[in-house]
């Protein structure tokens, strides 16, 4: 007795990305080895709608290829990832020539994109701590470069900054995931006041530069 054994299956459920970066969507699927796989396509998932091939997609033109084969991989590449356009399900399916024809992998992937904005907190002794905040928890523990006044701060990795109430801290600080070093959150100044008690304070204002 022949067994059927459509299958796919996702190396990850949920995955988060930085906007403009590109995300890799590893998955494998199987199917009877007296089968010949015909067709293969992805798509993301639009309620009560059937799916449409991402490829053929206009928003993903020439930032989406399909990297697996007619095997066993069916992994997706996408390119300059959009926080308001990309952030759906995505799902793979294909197509055989044999009795059933045509089989689809639940759930699929949910992909979350997230820009980079660098949040103050204050510490106990009045100094501040910056941190490179996302949306969503970015994959692999990432390293984190910090920059101040367009310059990269060295033996800073983590995503927070950790500052002392000093002139000499003053500048404008931004961040970004190494490996996307030019994929920078918004600038933000360090700015430091001299109130009516003849001591200073620290805030943050959006760089106008």
């Amino acid at each position: 007795m022949l067994m059927l054994t459509l299958c796919v299956t996702y190396a990850d459920r949920r995955v988060c990305a930085v906007e403009g970066s590109i995300m890799e969507l590893p998955c494998t699927y199987s199917y009877p080895s007296d089968e010949k796989v015909e067709h293969t396509f992805w798509y993301y998932v639009r309620p009560k709608e059937n799916p449409q091939d991402l490829s053929l997609e206009e928003q993903f033109a020439g930032r989406v290829e399909y990297i697996g084969d007619k095997e066993r991989n069916c992994a997706l590449r996408i390119r300059d990832l959009r926080k308001k356009s990309d952030a759906h399900t995505y799902r793979f399916r294909f197509h055989t020539d044999g009795p059933w024809g045509q089989y689809t992998g639940d759930p699929g992937v949910s992909l979350s994109v997230t820009d980079l904005k660098v949040m103050m907190s204050n510490t106990y002794r009045g100094s501040i701590i910056l941190s490179c905040s996302s949306t969503c928890t970015l994959p692999n523990n990432p390293t984190y470069i910090w920059y101040r006044n367009g310059q990269p701060i060295f033996n800073q990795n983590t995503n927070g900054l950790y500052m002392h109430d000093s002139s000499e801290d003053a500048g404008s600080y931004s961040c970004a995931v190494r490996g996307y070093d030019e994929l920078r959150s918004p600038a933000v100044c360090k700015i430091l006041t001299l109130n009516s008690h003849h001591s200073v304070s620290i805030s943050l204002a959006a760089s106008m530069r």
